[in-house]
């Protein structure tokens, strides 16, 4: 073969590998997508992660895909959100799974990180790990067991019976009803709720036949029943008018993707609706997108689709509630997820399921004041601005718990003010003789490393324990072992207690439902809808007023109904204390 034909040889391949390989672009709107048709087995997760495209672009560009994905679905891929970075090192996919290839360096730890699964799913995955992990190796990643995405997200492809179609100029969901013989909200419901409308160039879903809720969350109405069935809405934010990002509360915790959280929420409802149903539930349940911006939530609060209801659970933001009270009338509104009690001043209607830092903190110093009067208390106090009302608060409420106990060590609590990184004042206060508890109210992580590595040296020779904030669980860079040496208390809204039967078969009924494991906001959906969908059939409109009678059986949380004031509206009280042991993370006594 001579030079010029082995080159024109060479060539042909590279085009031919190229064609074989190229994917559909399509342009809608003046934005660029690449065009992937959904295969049996493979999972929203898995995707993106091909992609190299975050879940939630995905699903904002494609409505109705966070309910999960059906074989033979067309899938919009936005080549704007593709992380050219990941891009370069981004898996293949293969039957469902994803194809990684090692690069140097790497660690099956590592590598199960990034993916969400654990380093036994990659050895059973691929039995040649036994003979350790080389640079080039291909391994097999089940993205149906990776808990780095909600439920849905990993639910595997199914095959269903709704067809797709790809949205024409002129087309309205009316014209659309009629052409296929599908309800207008039957429509809107397999696809999201349509939040942004019907948009050309787009695929949708068209179910085979009306269904008669407006979500995927199988409600539990018995129209058959003598009384008419009560009307509740679920308002969750599954989509952003921009994109979503990892969101920061009203207490300034780090909290996960806002999208995320909703599915996970709308799942653990999902089971919920399961129990209830087993006692009778009459209820017409419709779950309704608010979006994350007032320009994505106000036009839903302005219609007639969430008039008239029985019950609200969402949203989750303040501002959003805000909006919903301006419309709902006396009907009481659930806030689900952790607020700070100002979405109560002037909402008498307005009750939040998940207690505030304070409600926290009125434990931990009532806690003290209980078990430990008699030793030797020290206030830590961090000398940084940003933390002086949060040390001032613990302070005030520690001297309040204290004052009444007989038998104290001291008559005034000890409060010590200690720079960022020298915690040695406190040192010098701690007593030889006697238990020394340290309170340390900071959110600071570099001030809350200088103690735990400062004290954490001084054991055994002074008998130390210490009492946190709940931030310290999401604080990634603490040293364990210190946690576990000092004893460290934190208190808490909730915990997932792996030893209590309610809780297992919550995790069994969820990985037989969702084929995956349930997060903290899918146990908190479960909880949230029980106890107060619970409250509502047994007292009616006016169950606030019976908050204690209430007959519910949550799995991590309990509920203590308290009214801030006549014109105000009830927090959830209730909290508990959480101890570092070398087992794990335990209740205290």
């Amino acid at each position: 073969m001579g030079v010029m034909q082995k080159w024109l040889f060479i060539l042909l391949a590279l085009c031919i590998g190229t064609s074989a390989g190229a994917q559909e672009v399509r342009t809608v709107n003046g934005e660029k997508y690449i065009v992937h048709t959904v295969e049996k087995g493979q999972t929203l997760f898995g995707i993106g992660k091909h992609y190299a495209v975050p879940i939630a672009a995905i699903t904002e560009a494609n409505p109705g895909t966070e309910l999960g994905l059906s074989v033979g679905q067309i899938v919009l891929i936005p080549q704007k959100d593709q992380s050219r970075k990941e891009l370069k090192t981004a898996p293949k996919l293969s039957d469902g799974e994803l194809l990684y290839t090692v690069s140097k360096k790497e660690t099956i730890f590592g590598i199960a990180r990034k993916f969400g699964v654990s380093p036994e799913d990659l050895r059973r995955s691929n039995p040649d790990l036994q003979y350790g992990l080389q640079p080039g190796m291909v391994l097999h990643v089940e993205t149906a067991r990776s808990t780095a995405a909600p439920p849905m997200a990993v639910q595997p492809a199914v095959v269903d019976s709704s067809r797709f179609h790809l949205v024409q100029q002129g087309e309205t969901l009316y014209t659309l009803g009629k052409q296929f013989g599908v309800d207008v909200e039957a429509i809107t419901a397999a696809n999201g709720g349509l939040p942004e409308g019907l948009k050309s160039g787009l695929y949708i879903r068209i179910p085979k036949e009306s269904v008669a809720v407006q979500d995927s969350v199988r409600t539990t109405a018995h129209r058959a029943a003598p009384s008419a069935p009560r009307k509740i809405a679920v308002l969750l934010p599954f989509t952003s008018a921009g994109r979503d990002t990892t969101s920061t509360s009203d207490e300034g915790s780090r909290q996960p993707s806002v999208t995320d959280a909703a599915i996970e929420f709308r799942a653990g409802l999902g089971l919920a609706l399961d129990t209830l149903q087993a006692v009778g539930l009459n209820a017409d349940v419709q779950v309704f997108d608010t979006g994350m911006k007032p320009e994505q939530w106000n036009p839903l609060m302005k219609s007639d689709a969430i008039r008239g209801m029985d019950l609200y659970i969402g949203p989750f933001h303040r501002a959003a509630v805000d909006a919903l009270v301006r419309v709902a009338g006396n009907t009481p509104i659930i806030c689900p997820v952790q607020q700070s009690n100002k979405v109560l001043l002037g909402h008498p209607t307005v009750s939040k399921a998940v207690g505030s830092r304070s409600d926290r903190l009125k434990l931990m110093a009532r806690y003290i004041a209980v078990k430990h009067a008699k030793d030797n208390i020290i206030l830590v106090k961090p000398d940084i601005y940003s933390e002086r009302d949060l040390a001032r608060t613990l302070e005030s409420e520690l001297k309040a718990q204290l004052a009444p106990q007989p038998g104290k060590f001291r008559d005034s609590l000890l409060v010590v003010s200690c720079p960022r990184r020298d915690v040695s004042e406190a040192v010098n206060k701690l007593d030889r003789a006697r238990r020394n508890i340290l309170v340390v109210p900071s959110e600071d992580v570099e001030f809350v490393t200088t103690v735990l590595a400062k004290l954490s040296g001084l054991v055994p020779q002074f008998n130390i324990s210490v009492f946190g904030l709940s931030a310290w669980m999401d604080m990634g860079t603490l040293d364990i072992s210190a946690l576990v040496k000092l004893d460290v208390h934190v208190p808490a809204n909730d915990f997932i207690d792996r030893g209590s039967p309610a809780v297992n078969d919550f995790i069994a009924r969820y990985r037989a439902r969702y084929h995956n494991e349930p997060g903290e906001y899918a146990f908190l959906g479960y909880d949230v809808a029980l106890y107060f969908i619970t409250a509502e059939m047994q007292f009616g409109p006016d169950f606030p007023q019976h908050y204690a009678q209430v007959p519910a059986n949550p799995v991590h949380m309990a509920f203590r109904m308290e009214k801030l004031g006549s014109e105000n509206g009830w927090t959830n009280g209730s909290a508990l204390m959480l101890v570092y042991k070398q087992e794990g993370i335990r209740k205290a006594d």
